[in-house]
């Protein structure tokens, strides 16, 4: 009766043992080599945005984080729950990064109606980080387009106030490629992913584990098609993106820690031959 249990629990930790070997092999035969590839830890944003070059961009009123939602980033007085500075016409903002992979909370509401806030899922080429990175669809500003390519998703809201009535919102912002020399910061809110700025020749550097994307924010036809008063193009602020990289897990990794599980069943076995 031992021996037939002992083989019975044999055979279920081989099958185990196998289950776990063709996991690691499939994962290693599947994933591309990535020694060159990372993918966003963290960091932040700063922007310098200058007032009234636009009815749309008037009089920044007030800045919210991640956990506020849409009413409350309409209704609550300002200065918002989020600091920023003001000199004079000029309004700094720092916008957090989500890390690569983090699934961000859904807002109650339906899109259009409510935040929208968005995943960064770029992976990008430490040698060539634009050509790594795939183009997006800007038809229309984007404005009620389907988005492609891959973003770095920020985290904040900001509210504008002008010579209208309410409230603009902007913010749930992704930094995507547009072209082979520019960027497009997309407003993911009211219009969802809309071109609130354009960023032209950027400059893009990576040392150790640090990407650090920064140029002048232009106006874009997202913003144009909501306000005629825009003229796209315009210089309305800096950009300046530092962010923590690490690199991607290559498969040879995953193999071992495919092994790493196995190890333990391994010394199992002489025990169920006792």
């Amino acid at each position: 009766m031992k021996s037939q249990i002992n083989s019975a629990a044999k055979t279920k930790l081989r099958n185990r043992v196998i289950n776990i070997l063709g996991s690691a092999v499939l994962a290693g035969s599947v994933l591309p080599a990535s020694a060159d590839l990372y993918q966003v830890t963290g960091g932040s944003v700063s922007m310098t945005i200058t007032e009234g070059l636009a009815s749309s961009v008037d009089n920044f009123d007030a800045y919210f984080d991640a956990t506020a939602t849409r009413a409350q980033t309409l209704s609550d007085p300002a200065p918002g729950n989020a600091p920023f500075a003001v000199n004079g016409a000029t309004v700094t903002v720092v916008d957090p990064i989500r890390p690569y992979g983090v699934v961000p909370s859904p807002y109650p509401g339906t899109p259009g109606s409510t935040r929208s806030p968005q995943m960064t899922t770029l992976e990008f080429d430490s040698n060539d980080v634009l050509g790594s990175w795939s183009l997006s669809n800007d038809s229309f500003g984007f404005v009620g387009n389907t988005t492609l390519g891959e973003q770095i998703a920020l985290t904040s809201m900001q509210r504008w106030t002008g010579p209208f009535s309410g409230a603009l919102l902007y913010g749930d912002f992704g930094l995507r490629r547009v072209s082979a020399t520019e960027l497009a910061l997309t407003s993911n809110i009211d219009f969802l992913n809309a071109d609130f700025a354009d960023i032209v020749n950027p400059t893009i550097s990576v040392t150790d584990d640090t990407l650090t994307i920064s140029g002048d924010l232009l106006m874009g036809n997202g913003l144009y098609l909501l306000d005629p008063s825009v003229v796209p193009g315009t210089d309305f602020g800096t950009f300046t993106m530092t962010a923590g990289i690490a690199a991607v897990p290559e498969p040879s990794a995953l193999a071992l820690l495919g092994l790493g599980a196995v190890v333990p069943l391994l010394r199992r076995i002489p025990r169920l031959n006792r």
